[in-house]
This record gives structure tokens, sequence and C-alpha cells, in this order.
């Protein structure tokens, strides 16, 4: 049986090869597949400018940080996250999470973004005498395209300062009549330091083979991060928490995340972020300036016959694109 210590060892020792074999492989922008794992999922984590490394105990984290899954013994949370993303997109997902005592926090996770009848620019018209021709080539007058994730992730809570997880993904995209598909790996460690709450995280994302159309390969947008949270004031009834995230994706520089999250009688919980440099773009004045920048939010923890629902609701600024709202539900039962 592994020892604590090598554990914790090996774990950092992974996250530092990891750390230096992603900034080593930096790609050119813009040139991802599967770039619909980029969109963030929950509420509660957009709304905090995505500097959730560190977070744990909510069944949406199987998308960021698999440690963050962790669970009491015995419970289940079932989440639904609904996002109306850009250009009339609907963005869904559902995540699911129960923890065996002596195994850990099991999950299961689907994200799903699609659009359909887009009209095609096909090189033969759309006309009476085409249109069965069109429908036997599958280049009908309009298209439509879906993709789709699956996480099957699990968490283990080791000592009470250091949990790790780690997910597997199937990924399938189809535009029109072509598919691909590829598989992926999320690994992550939560470690609480036991100075005051401060905590540490560290997550990889995406870790997996490419995806592919018409014989040409494009890297999945593999994402590595470190993060730490804690406590920065509270009283009695209330406490105000920071987070802050160093994120490095593959096919950009590096950025900073942060978040504020004000909490009262662990029942109400206001929320605030920004992401720097995201999406960058220039203003008039030919300055950097982020595109997806702030968010805000608040959240709900309700009782209901001993257990307890959660409700999100996260905003979102875009400079060019249309300004995005989320909305997230969970129970713990």
């Amino acid at each position: 049986m592994l020892s604590i210590k090598k554990v914790t060892a090996g774990t950092v020792a992974m996250v530092l090869l990891l750390a230096t074999a992603l900034h080593a492989g930096n790609r050119k922008t813009g040139i991802n597949g599967a770039t619909f794992l980029k969109i963030g999922v929950g509420a509660k984590q957009i709304s905090l400018g995505s500097a959730v490394t560190t977070m744990s105990g909510d069944p949406n984290m199987m998308f960021w940080n698999p440690a963050g899954i962790v669970s009491e013994s015995g419970k289940t949370a079932f989440a639904f996250n609904h996002n109306r993303w850009l250009l009339a997109m609907n963005h869904e997902a559902l995540a699911i999470t129960h923890k065996i005592e002596g195994i850990g926090t099991l999950g299961l996770g689907v994200i799903y973004v699609g659009l359909g009848d887009i009209v095609a620019d096909r090189d033969i018209a759309p006309t009476e005498d085409t249109r069965q021709l069109q429908a036997d080539q599958a280049t009908s007058p309009t298209y439509s395209f879906y993709d789709v994730a699956v996480n099957l992730t699990i968490a283990h809570q080791f000592t009470d300062k250091l949990t790790l997880g780690a997910s597997l993904k199937f990924i399938r995209e189809k535009i029109d009549d072509q598919t691909a598909s590829s598989v992926a790996a999320d690994f992550g460690v939560i470690y609480r330091t036991g100075f005051r709450d401060l905590t540490l995280g560290a997550r990889m994302n995406n870790l997996g083979g490419d995806i592919e159309y018409y014989s040409i390969p494009a890297p999945i947008p593999l994402l590595f991060s470190i993060g730490a949270s804690m406590t920065l004031a509270g009283e009695e009834n209330s406490r105000l928490i920071g987070y802050l995230d160093a994120t490095k994706p593959q096919d950009n520089p590096q950025l900073y995340f942060g978040g504020l999250e004000w909490r009262l009688m662990e029942r109400l919980s206001i929320r605030g972020g920004y992401k720097f440099a995201y999406s960058g773009t220039k203003d008039r004045f030919n300055i950097d300036i982020t595109d997806e920048g702030a968010s805000f939010g608040a959240g709900l923890k309700l009782p209901w016959g001993g257990n307890s629902i959660f409700i999100d609701y996260a905003f979102t600024q875009f400079n060019v694109l249309s300004n995005t709202h989320r909305f997230s539900f969970y129970i713990e039962f």
C-alpha cells in the first residue's frame, strides 16, 4: 500500500512534469478542435471568473478539476446547467455524483451543444430537381451540428488535506454528414494547507488525441491551471472568499482569473469575477483588452426535507459578441 507521502510526492512530480510539457508545447491560437470544451460549465464557477481550481463539493467540478467532486459518504448530487450561448446556441450539461465509502466519489457527466437548420452554401443550388440528389448525397439546403462529451470521474480524499481526481471523457462532433471522435483525460489535485482555510489546487484538462476531419487532425484544447483560495474576511454569519487561478491553455498565452464570493449564513452567495486578457482584442487605441471579461452572479442554498437545493445564476460580459446568461440547479441528497 502506497504511503500518503509517496502519493503526494508522485502527484507533485506529475503536475510539474505536465506543466513543463504544456509550456514547451505551446501552439498557435485558433487551431484547436472540439472548442466547445473551452465553454465553462456551472453558473457558480462562471460567476467567479472561472477561478475555481480549488473549489470542491459541487458535481459540476467534474468539468473543471475532477478532485472537486468529492463529497460526504453516501451522498448523491444531481446537477443541471443551461447556458444560452453565443449565436443563439444552447449549451446544456448534466452531472451526477455519488460517494461510495472506501472507493471515493464517482461521477457521470454529459455536455451538449448544438444548432440546427443552418443555411448551407452548397456548390449546387437547392432546386426542386436537385432536392432528391442532395438528400441522397447528404447535401440538403440546410445542415446542423452538435458536440457531445461524456465524462466518467472519480475523486478520492486520501487525508483531510489531500484529494486527487481523474476523469475519462469521450468526445464526439458531428457537422452536416461528417463526424469525428476522440478520447481524453483530466487530472486534478486539491490540497488544504492547514493555514487558516488556504487551499491550493492544480488541474490538467483534455489530455488526449487529436480530433480529425477530412484526414486533417486538430488538437483538442489542452489546458493546465494552478489555483488558490482563502477566506479574506469573516464574521459569525458571513465571510468573503477570494479565488485566483493562473491558467495556461496550449494555444494561448498565460491567463489569470480572479473571483470573490460573499456568503451570508451559508445560504446566500453574491459572486463576481474577471478574466484578464481572455480571448483578447484591441480597443480603438490599439490597447489589449479582454473580450470575455467581467462575470457576476448569485446563488441560493435552500433546505428541502433534510436535503439541500442549490440555485445559481451567472451573467458574463462580452465586448464584441452578445452577453450571456447561465443557470444552474443541483440537489444534494
